[in-house]
């Protein structure tokens, strides 16, 4: 007797429904891709029991002849492709043939269609038996799928707990939202409507049906095109960055996918505005044409391949942070929660738009002209200018003399016009405008600015390197020496830092760059090194984007260090004239506004 058998058919799409159908939202997602096939405009999703006990999919697209609904039931069947040159460019979200029969082996399954001429059709789907029965003429297809997983005690008992569930159900239904705002979305959970899309075509508006008019507004519009793909889009500011990848929504030819070069290459984009820690809220939708996209790669057509997919990566590095810039993206006081989870960008643990307690009595400038500190910042302010060869010992004077700016005068966005008033906790700078609000201004993060790009600027033409007065050794661990090869040598040398072997695993400094007259080299060179063997994806843009943002730091005002209103105003006069004077080189807001109205809300002066 022969060992190899033929499967029934019942017993195959339980397998291939293990591929396809691996919860509750992989039921949505397939059944509304195939209402968004069908030219659907309106289509409403409703669950119960997190999808355990019910799902029903109703729309108003084409519909089915009786003939087509009995065979969308078999394995392989489908309408959106005919030909092996159909695979290569695909232009709907589902073409395998393997949904509806899979979700019908795991579930109680019934299919009501009408095409809106004749009669329609509803087939109740048990197992193996299928009962086809006439239905009322309403042109359009519903899907009910009951008691999900009933015959599959395994995958039912290991689906997760219900609001699990339903946040993965609710996700699906927002991507898919996004990717078609043409389409009028209704979603609903045990009886309670969770959002519903207009279908206008208005991606903003979409986003504000769906994540609030706080993330609405906070949305920069995104274009970006070329011969080879479409992209558009919005860009959220640094307010709505999140801890996790999450919010980074890549929408392909109207599909969701996962790109990670992509998205990698979206957070690059955005490494000058957030800190490392925190993740953008991105919607990218991305229009290729599809004989340069790959999407039958996995049963869920969630991951894709594009073979023009390092230029799309090279053009997003440019475009995002060039379109950031041209945003005033000063951090702005917001009283209450924010929602999604949008918790202010943290330093440390702590709220950087924490309320401030104002203590004055340490700011009265009257009776500290010249401050212990006012020689330390003018050092500091001479090394912002890269002016070693000053020998001006007046400290104040050269805080506001007049200077060819080290930043570029093309910057884009809207110039500030700060008026300095106090410093508080020694550590934020309290500015005024003419709009009858206020600013707080981190110095150091201010400070760490205006060095991050002066010497951004200078190191950029020409690396100036010098041999330090006193030589300075360097002990690796042998591992770390191992890890320390050529090619990562060579990368040091590009930044103005050359070292040679001097033992088994100890290191010579022979060179460093010339950016400032006195700083702890040991340490510097020392973070550089650590940099380069932590980070195997190292290349020379990031390395010298750390080592641009190391040297800033370095050679920046502090907090606790006391400031005069001359250098205050110095400072943020310098401040205004940087490319992007919202964020210090590490991704924290150096500004937080707050608004005349928000003020007067807040004393409870709603008349004024």
């Amino acid at each position: 007797m022969s060992k190899i058998i033929v499967m029934d058919n019942s017993l195959a799409n339980q397998i291939a429904a293990g591929e396809v159908v691996e919860r509750p939202s992989s039921v949505i997602k397939e059944l509304v891709e195939n209402s968004i096939d069908a030219h659907a405009k309106n289509i409403s999703v409703v669950i119960e029991n997190a999808g355990r006990t019910l799902i029903m999919v109703e729309d108003d697209g084409e519909g089915m002849e009786r003939e087509d609904a009995i065979l969308s039931l078999k394995r392989h069947a489908t309408s959106k492709i005919r030909s092996a040159f159909d695979l290569f460019r695909i232009k709907t979200l589902g073409f395998r043939g393997e949904a509806l029969p899979s979700i019908a082996s795991v579930s109680k399954f019934s299919l009501t269609t009408s095409t809106g001429i004749g009669v329609g059709t509803h087939i109740l789907a048990i197992e193996d038996e299928m009962k086809v029965e006439d239905a009322s003429l309403r042109k359009g297809t519903t899907i009910i799928v009951e008691e999900l997983f009933y015959n599959t005690p395994a995958r039912l008992k290991y689906l997760k707990k219900d609001y699990t569930e339903n946040a993965s159900s609710l996700e699906v239904m927002q991507r898919l939202s996004l990717a078609h705002p043409d389409i009028s979305f209704h979603f609903s959970v045990d009886g309670r409507e969770s959002f519903v899309t207009t279908g206008r075509g208005d991606l903003l508006e979409t986003v504000m049906a769906l994540y609030g008019p706080f993330v609405a507004k906070r949305m920069l519009a995104f274009n970006m095109a070329n011969n080879d793909f479409d992209v558009d889009g919005y860009l959220g500011t640094a307010e709505l960055a999140k801890s996790s990848r999450y919010y980074i929504i890549t929408l392909l030819n109207g599909r969701n996918v996962f790109m990670p070069k992509v998205n990698a290459a979206i957070i690059d984009g955005y490494h000058d505005f957030i800190p490392p820690s925190r993740y953008p809220f991105v919607i990218l939708n991305l229009k290729i044409d599809p004989a340069l996209v790959d999407v039958n790669v996995h049963p869920s057509k969630r991951e894709v391949r594009f073979s023009k997919e390092d230029e799309l990566i090279s053009k997003l590095r440019e475009a995002i942070p060039h379109q950031l810039h041209q945003a005033n993206l000063v951090y702005d006081y917001q009283k209450d929660t924010l929602p999604l989870a949008s918790k202010p960008l943290t330093d440390g643990g702590h709220e950087v738009t924490e309320q401030l307690e104002l203590s004055l009595s340490d700011s009265s400038y009257e009776n500290h002209p010249s401050s212990d500190f006012s020689s330390t910042f003018n050092h500091r302010q001479e090394e912002i200018t890269l002016d070693s060869q000053s020998d001006n010992t007046d400290s104040t004077p050269n805080l506001v003399r007049e200077e060819a700016p080290l930043v570029k005068k093309e910057s884009t966005h809207q110039r500030f016009s700060f008026r300095a008033l106090a410093q508080i906790n020694l550590t934020y700078i309290i500015a005024e405008d003419d709009e009858g609000g206020f600013y707080l201004v981190d110095q150091h993060a201010a400070n760490e600015r205006i060095n991050y790009e002066a010497f951004r600027n200078q190191m950029m033409k020409e690396v100036v390197m010098r041999e330090p007065l006193v030589p300075y050794i360097i002990d690796l661990s042998s591992a770390d020496a191992m890890r320390l090869s050529e090619d990562k040598l060579n990368l040091l040398k590009s930044v103005g830092v050359e070292i040679i072997p001097f033992g088994s695993h100890t290191y010579k400094i022979v060179s460093v760059p010339v950016f400032k007259e006195q700083y702890d080299i040991q340490t510097y060179v020392q973070a550089m090194i650590d940099q380069l063997i932590h980070d195997e994806h190292l290349d020379l843009a990031s390395l010298r984007t750390h080592a641009f943002a190391t040297m800033a730091c370095k050679a920046s005002v502090r907090a606790n260090d006391r400031l005069d209103l001359q250098s205050m105003q110095y400072l943020l006069d310098r401040l205004s004239h940087c490319d992007n004077p919202y964020a210090c080189p590490h991704g924290r807001p150096t500004i937080v506004h707050f608004s005349r109205y928000e003020i007067e809300k807040m004393f409870k002066r709603t008349g004024v």
